[in-house]
Formats: structure tokens, C-alpha cells, sequence
């Protein structure tokens, strides 16, 4: 059974979260700080404000185990919030640098209504016409790693790829059978990295 670790990063509620992926049969811990050993996979929760999130898990010592995973290759997934403290920077906490393994910041975007909430289409060659759960103020308006797209007053980023590294700015686990899948095929990456510059800093 695949070991999927999830990163409390102190910033929401994670029941929805673990009751998805061990819907998966994949064997679930959450921890508040970096064990010893590397998972199968790792999952970045997707609640709270970008600063919130990158202080608790800076302070718990997270970003030298991420860099670790991924130099390993470890799948893992980062999802809303825990997607966009990959990024450089976001306008919710201008102050606040993000981890930078991706160049961009998160934006206010001009949505109609804010906070965006309910489900949307997203167009992906490589989830086609999946129709996935939103909930977000902030996004990433372009990044060279996207692999989706979703319109939502402007267009904008629904997710990256990197490597093993995933990345969604909706919720998955709030998804259904779309967001499920999601979930097993970006803990479930075992890709060749030959040739490939994933640029960790």
C-alpha cells in the first residue's frame, strides 16, 4: 500500500483531505513536522493565507524535506494555497517570499465575485473535460509549467506540472470522480527525469 504523507500546515481543517485519498486504499499520515523518512508521496493541503502557510511550515523546518522529495522524485501534490507557495510571491502577502521553485506570483485576479466558489471546466490535454470545485481569491495568471487552464472572469492557471511535482489551484478531494482521479494519477507519477531540468534551488 502506497505510504502518502500530508503536510498540516496548521491552516485548515484536513478530514476531506485524508478521508479522499484513503478512498484511494493509499495509507495516510499526517504530520506537523518532517519525519525521518521520505513517503511514497506528499501532499500540501490547500487552506489558509499564503503567508500563514509559508511561516508554519518554515518554522517546522518542511522546505529542506520538500527540496529533499523533490530531488527524490517523489510524487507530490500541491493543492490551492499549497500550490501557490511554489510560486515567488503572492499579492495576499506582498511581503512574504514563497518557496520559488516556480517563477510567478499568485494574483487577485479580476473575478466577478469573490471568493470564486463552485465547480468550473478546465482545459487540459491531460484531464479533458474534467469539471472540477473551486475556491479561491488568488490564482496564478500564467506559468510555463501549466497543464490547465480555467476562465473565471479572466483566465487563469488551474494547474502545473513539473517533474513529480503536481499542482492544483482548485480542491480535488472536493471534486467527485474527476478530483479522485486526479488525486491517484499525481501520487502515482513514476516518471523517467532523464533530460529534464526541474531548476531546484
Amino acid at each position: 500500500m502506497k505510504k502518502v504523507l500530508i503536510v498540516d500546515t496548521k491552516a485548515g481543517n484536513l478530514f476531506s483531505l485524508r478521508a479522499a485519498i484513503e478512498k484511494l486504499n493509499f495509507e495516510v499520515t499526517i504530520a506537523t513536522s518532517p519525519p525521518e523518512q521520505l513517503f511514497d508521496a506528499i501532499v500540501l493541503p490547500g487552506q489558509g493565507r499564503f503567508g500563514t502557510v509559508i511561516e508554519n511550515i518554515s518554522q517546522a523546518g518542511w522546505p529542506a524535506y520538500l527540496l529533499n522529495a523533490r530531488e527524490s522524485n517523489i510524487p507530490m501534490l500541491g493543492i490551492c494555497v499549497g500550490m501557490q507557495i511554489f510560486f515567488e510571491a503572492s499579492e495576499e502577502d506582498k511581503n512574504i517570499a514563497g518557496l520559488g521553485w516556480f517563477k510567478g506570483e499568485a494574483r487577485a485576479l479580476d473575478f466577478p465575485k469573490k471568493p470564486m466558489v463552485g465547480w468550473a471546466n478546465i482545459e487540459s490535454e491531460i484531464w479533458p473535460e474534467a469539471c472540477v470545485y473551486f475556491v479561491n481569491s488568488y490564482a496564478i495568471k500564467g506559468a510555463s509549467e501549466s497543464i490547465a487552464t480555467t476562465c473565471y472572469g479572466e483566465t487563469f492557471c488551474a494547474a502545473v506540472r513539473q517533474g513529480t511535482f503536481t499542482g492544483v489551484q482548485f480542491h480535488p478531494e472536493k471534486s467527485s470522480d474527476a478530483g479522485l482521479q486526479i488525486i491517484r494519477e499525481s501520487l502515482s507519477r513514476n516518471i523517467d527525469l532523464v533530460g529534464e531540468t526541474i531548476n531546484a534551488k
